[in-house]
């Protein structure tokens, strides 16, 4: 079998006991009682004691100046509570100025006045970060602001740390009552210039990622408890006498919640790793991760509140302190669309740098989530890219693009030669044995190049279904020719009135002595014309459910009786309509027993990997980001402008959140779970991220993005024209959109049968 894979996506056991602990308290300390009670001032002494008692604002400062030495994942753990518990108190910004007073420029720079405001934190202290720079010596709107005891913003040229010796000018908000300003100028206070110049913006701009991921993952708390309460409601909330919960409309609206909300928490935690481990993408990160979850928070709870329907306006219902403060959160750092920018400035501009691994760092290494792709995996990803810059020409891209035929001899049969047909397939079988992770990686890569691998999928499949459940005939004498790349399979399955609804097939085979004869229609029956064989699936039993009664069939595509109608795609891409009238196929072509097709048809989910498509759509953001970077020949270049940004920015977030959601179930896969629920969430958000992504990037090139590719050349234009008409259909490919929203909202949100 394969490397077991480095990629870790859950807690470790110390993480899961803190976040168990963390629960306990905030369940304690922070009940919705006391979180009104705390909205005039937003600070409950009360839940601050405790915070401080169990050392969790200073657990991020290194061991050796009075801390916890943890990394910023760890701190991502209680974080995430904070927010689902909406915490009344500043420790998101205590634990960010705790790790910026153990820096060392600060340290170095400050004269010992950074390690005595230090001790004041360790001690208790709470603290909170200008996000902004001061104003007239004023930092405005200081998150945590008025309950602090230690303000640290830039002023000027100048990092600063000021003491007040009274309350600062609190600046009442709809979401608490913390948010102060704070007069750097004041005589009252003590005031310590801790770094300047380039070290004080420096330090400042880390701190300020650091907030940014924190409270991405307080963002991702508050949506997920916000979220928690609207299922429940529409559980119980009975109308026209059953729960509204079953109502389709809401069930596809929560599902689209429950994916965004996973992909948040994920990016978020994805944030706190990069940090960790000084990831380049670090800084980019920071703010893709909390404008996306500042959007998931907010959409989450605006949903919540609105299925509550007029209960949820009431202020005696949990849901509006949620809205609230999701609002409020996210509006600290200023206009979420000014985040966009700022993504973009360090995507593609070269904005922000990676961060030094913090002094925090165990010295072997972090435990816990780990984003990196496991040797395996990487080895492998460069062997395909080496592969493909060697055998994928622009004429074959281009000759399939053309024909609609999203195949080629060649390519196919080299592509076999690697094995990378059955690359997770067990070696013991013929495979290379490759984790989840690493075909997952394979695939990304072939759809990232734009390989024409239609062919291949479908052989894939095929393949490891006679490998299960064939008969020996089939495994010695086809299945090494699809395995080498000698023949082609196609799938009989859907039908003009069974599409999703695949087991509603009526295309019928009736036995005739050793043979039966098959008559009826197949849609869509993709690589027809250049198959040798069918997957069919037949109906050989009316007279019970229509899952138990049907029957597969491997037919030669050359049987008298046979028939192939081509069609064309607004894709572009060619697919097929095959009629089947008294098509007489021996029992030795039956794959599995009789009325067994449906379990047949299912025993390749053994070896299948998470095919969503990430790696097309994150191409078309790639290419249009590398379109926009590049200057025209008066100089200009469409990146400098803002709009551009914000596009860019926000497809390439939430392409990026499709990458998460896609690995995710790649990596249960690889830990030996079932990812049914997480497989369907990716397939439901990249579809539709490329469907939206694809669209507003043909806006921005304007009517020459209208332009088809040519031939011999796919100028960007027609790389993106092509990606607008593809994209539809990419919805329905795997099950429609519709079909993932059931499967998400009833087994993964418990909700009941739909109507």
């Amino acid at each position: 079998m394969g490397l077991l894979p480095t990629m870790d996506l859950s807690l470790s056991p110390e993480q899961t006991a803190l976040r168990d602990a963390v629960v306990r308290l905030y369940g304690k300390e922070s009940s919705p009682e006391r979180v009104r009670g705390a909205e005039s001032t937003g600070f409950d002494e009360r839940l601050w004691h405790a915070l401080t008692q169990m050392g969790l604002p200073a657990m991020g400062v290194p061991e050796a100046h009075g801390g916890g030495g943890a990394g910023l994942t760890d701190l991502a753990v209680v974080a995430e509570q904070h927010g689902a518990h909406l915490g009344s108190a500043p420790l998101l910004e205590t634990m960010v100025v705790g790790r910026l007073l153990a820096g060392g420029v600060v340290r170095r720079s400050s004269d010992g006045a950074a390690d005595r405001l230090l001790a004041q934190v360790t001690s208790g202290a709470a603290a909170a970060l200008a996000l902004r720079p001061a104003v007239d010596h004023v930092l405005r709107m200081v998150p945590g602001g008025a309950a602090a005891e230690v303000v640290v913003g830039l002023d000027g040229d100048e990092l600063v740390a000021l003491v007040p010796a009274a309350p600062p000018t609190r600046r009442p908000t709809t979401h608490d009552g913390a948010v102060a300003d704070v007069d750097l100028a004041s005589a009252d206070g003590s005031r310590t210039v801790l770094a300047t110049g380039d070290a004080a913006r420096a330090a400042h701009a880390v701190a300020r990622d650091e907030w940014r991921v924190l409270t991405a993952t307080a963002l991702a708390g508050l949506a997920r408890a916000a979220l928690d309460l609207g299922v429940q409601y529409v559980k119980d909330r009975h109308q026209f006498g059953v729960p509204i919960g079953s109502f389709q409309a809401i069930q596809h609206r929560l599902a689209d919640l429950h994916t965004a909300t996973d992909g948040a928490r994920l990016l978020a935690y994805e944030g706190a790793w990069a940090a960790d481990v000084a990831e380049p993408s670090a800084s980019a990160l920071a703010a893709q991760a909390f404008w996306f979850g500042g959007q998931a928070a907010e959409d989450a709870t605006g949903a919540s509140l609105h299925f509550h329907g007029g209960y949820g306006f009431m202020l005696e219902y949990d849901i509006q302190l949620f809205a609230r403060r999701a609002k409020g959160w996210r509006l600290l750092a200023g206009d979420p669309r000014a985040e966009l920018q700022t993504i973009a400035r360090r995507r593609w501009l070269g904005e922000g740098s990676p961060p030094e691994p913090p002094a925090a760092a165990a010295a072997d290494g972090r435990q816990g989530m780990d984003f990196a792709l496991d040797p395996d995996a990487l080895a492998l990803r460069d062997e395909v890219r080496a592969f493909l810059a060697e055998h994928l020409t622009p004429d074959i891209v281009q000759h399939a693009l053309s024909t609609g035929t999203m195949h080629d001899w060649g390519l196919h049969r080299k592509l076999c030669e690697r094995g990378y047909l059955a690359a997770g397939w067990p070696t013991e079988v013929g495979g290379l044995g490759r984790s989840a992770v690493a075909t997952t990686t394979l695939l990304q890569e072939l759809y990232r190049a734009g390989a024409p691998v239609d062919g291949m999928g479908i052989a894939a499949l095929v393949g490891a279904t006679l490998l299960l459940r064939g008969t020996e005939t089939q495994q010695q004498e086809v299945l090494p020719r699809i395995l080498a790349g000698e023949v082609l399979c196609c799938l009989g399955y859907s039908e003009p009135d069974a599409g999703s609804d695949v087991a509603a097939v009526q295309t019928r085979a009736v036995r005739d002595g050793a043979a039966w004869v098959v008559n009826g229609q197949k849609m869509f029956t993709t690589m027809a014309h250049e198959a040798e064989y069918v997957f069919l699936l037949t109906r050989t039993n009316p007279d019970v459910p229509k899952h138990q009664g049907l029957t597969m069939f491997l037919v030669p595509m050359a049987s008298p009786g046979i028939e192939i109608t081509p069609v064309e795609t607004v894709g572009g891409e060619r697919t097929n309509i095959t009629f089947y009238t008294d098509v007489r196929v021996p029992d030795s072509c039956r794959v599995g027993e009789v009325d067994d097709g449906w379990s047949v048809m299912h025993a390749a989910l053994v070896y299948e990997r998470n095919s969503s498509n990430w790696g097309e759509p994150a191409h078309l953001v790639a290419s249009v980001a590398e379109w926009a970077a590049t200057r025209d020949a008066d100089g200009r270049r469409p990146l400098d402008d803002p709009g551009t940004q914000e596009r860019l920015a926000r497809w390439d977030t939430l392409v990026e959140v499709g990458r998460l959601l896609l690995y995710r179930a790649a990596w249960m896969a690889a830990s030996g779970a079932l990812p049914h629920v997480e497989g369907s969430m990716a397939q439901l958000w990249l579809p539709e991220a490329f469907v939206a992504a694809s669209s507003d990037l043909l806006d921005l090139l304007g009517p020459e993005g209208l332009t088809r590719p040519r031939e011999g050349t796919m100028v960007l234009g027609g790389l993106v024209e092509h990606a607008y008409r593809h994209a539809m259909v990419t919805t329905i490919y795997g099950g429609s959109s519709e079909v993932q929203r059931e499967i998400i909202s009833q087994r993964g949100l418990g909700l009941p049968r739909s109507r």
